[in-house]
């Protein structure tokens, strides 16, 4: 370990040879000399004063500084977000031996929601969200968590099990972005040296996680609009209701993600599915819905309700919960989307409700026209 003397001394090196550099009259070969020089001389007085002091330890020093440089330009290296994101966990892995590497990112709602993972058993994390009230104290806290043994403190939650786990808060510039885990399939805890070198992983990585953040805000957008035209280019070109219905719910799970929903409209008859995408639930296009489908409301339908409107519709569903999102004008509600939707809260929720308002005005518009010919 180094003192707060130490590091003062290595960041004004940084700014000699920095101030070095600048004058063009200094050429590159002199500057490496003076530079060269001058951590000699360093060297020499810390040996004097501090007997413990090695050239060894001096020699492994450096040898982390360059592999934390070399770290750092291979992450700034990449050129696309996800890329970088991806580079941070890997150099993660080579500065600190981990079986798993995670790095989520903070959603508004509270919920951590998994944005890049590498390791064994990473097949399906992506998109998941993590629960374990461990990682949500790392984030309000904005300390490092550390589990030496899972097996006695807990496994962790909404990852595959981790014997030593360690999880860091992803900071840029005061806010809290993400978090970064790091877990060990065996017994083996993160010494302080670890923590350290993880840390400086997980500074670069709240840089590159950001950049993610703001490239999946203008798809989401970029999506919504697309989603939003095509609604307004079918009504234009005269498609009814039976086709403007399916679309619906197919745009709605274009700009979410969602792997499957249904439109329902009411109808004399009661309420009905007028669109309906995704494996499972294809086949209830048509067919007589649940009043619980029919809401007016924004709202979450729970997880085990959804066999009672499995059994209604007469299709299998998964058991997830259903986000309830309304289509309604200023001349009153149009209908429901009901979209399959496991991982809760996301930012994909305000856009779905934004597109829900312009849907809705289309199928108002369609239905018009229908009523009309």
């Amino acid at each position: 370990m180094y003192t707060h003397a130490e590091l003062n001394i290595d960041r004004l090196l940084r700014d000699v040879e920095g101030r070095l550099a600048a004058l063009g009259s200094v050429g590159e070969s002199l500057r490496h000399e003076v530079m060269d020089a001058l951590r000699e001389a360093i060297a020499r007085e810390r040996r004097g004063l501090d007997p413990s002091f090695s050239v060894e330890e001096e020699r492994d020093r450096r040898q982390q500084a360059e592999e934390l440089r070399a770290a750092l330009e291979a992450i700034h290296g990449s050129v696309r977000p996800d890329e970088a994101l991806a580079e941070a966990l890997k150099q993660l892995g080579r500065l600190v031996p981990v079986d798993l590497a995670i790095a989520a990112v903070a959603e508004p709602a509270g919920s951590l929601r998994v944005a890049a993972v590498r390791g064994s058993g990473a097949d399906g994390l992506v998109g998941a969200t993590l629960g374990d009230p461990r990682l949500a104290a790392a984030r309000a806290e904005r300390r490092a968590v550390r589990v030496s043994d899972s097996e006695a403190e807990g496994p962790l939650a909404g990852a595959p099990t981790l014997r030593s786990w360690l999880a860091l808060p992803l900071l840029l510039e005061g806010e809290v972005v993400g978090v970064l885990v790091a877990g060990r399939v065996t017994l083996d805890s993160f010494s302080d040296d670890e923590v350290l070198r993880a840390k400086a992983v997980a500074f670069w990585a709240a840089s590159a996680l950001r950049r993610v953040q703001l490239g999946e805000q203008v798809r989401r957008y970029a999506t919504l609009l697309e989603q939003v035209v095509d609604l307004d280019q079918r009504v234009f070109r005269g498609e009814g209701t039976e086709v403007l219905g399916p679309a619906i719910v197919d745009g709605a799970c274009r700009i979410g993600g969602y792997r499957g929903g249904l439109f329902v409209i009411q109808t004399p008859r009661g309420p009905i599915v007028a669109g309906a995408t995704g494996e499972t639930l294809a086949a209830a296009l048509g067919r007589p819905a649940p009043a619980d489908l029919a809401s007016a409301a924004t709202r979450r339908l729970r997880p085990e309700r959804m066999l009672d409107v499995a059994e209604f519709l007469g299709v299998e569903l998964p058991a997830e919960q259903v986000y309830l999102v309304p289509l309604a004008t200023p001349d009153g509600w149009v209908g429901c989307l009901a979209l399959l939707d496991p991982n809760g809260e996301s930012p994909e929720d305000r856009l779905i409700e934004s597109y829900a308002s312009r849907a809705a005005v289309a199928w108002r518009y369609a239905a018009q026209r229908r009523e009309r010919t």
